[in-house]
């Protein structure tokens, strides 16, 4: 007597094309959401470090303006005090200006096209109130703290 192979089918295992299909085209349309949404944050989060970094020399100036009240002490600050002018999201400058005022300019270093290489500056009046305003950069990425510049 002969014996009878019984073939056990497996039901098929895996995707098909069109679910894989399916699947990439989703994950293109949610990455085409997320990417701008994420740089728009990244850009935020970058003018925001700025003016915190920025914001950093203030008290450091004022000491140096109540040790020394001429403006003429204010314009050697850069070389002497502030000998760093780098920071991990910033080019810092301290500059003095006639009439008793100075200010420190952060230029932002790298981060996407809409803030990167522009400017946001603390400018300290001779009453000693401080200001913040950024330049060249979009309206949505600033702070209440620091505003456009008019």
């Amino acid at each position: 007597m002969k014996s009878i192979k019984w073939v056990h089918c497996l039901p098929q295992r895996g995707f098909t094309l069109i679910e894989l299909m399916i699947v990439v085209a989703i994950l293109a349309i949610l990455a085409a959401i997320a990417l701008p949404m994420y740089q728009d944050y990244v850009a935020k989060a970058k003018v925001g470090a700025a003016v915190a970094e920025a914001g950093g020399g203030k008290i450091g100036i004022d000491a140096e303006i109540v040790m020394t009240p001429t403006m003429d002490a204010a314009k050697t600050m850069q070389a002497t005090r502030f000998s760093t002018p780098e920071t991990a999201n910033c080019t810092l400058s301290v500059e003095a200006a006639n009439e008793g005022k100075t200010g420190i300019t952060c230029t932002i270093k790298g981060g996407p096209a809409g803030v990167a290489n522009k400017k946001v500056t603390w400018s300290r009046e001779s009453n000693g109130a401080w200001k913040c305003e950024v330049d060249g950069i979009a309206a949505e990425y600033t702070t209440p703290a620091c505003p456009l510049k008019t």
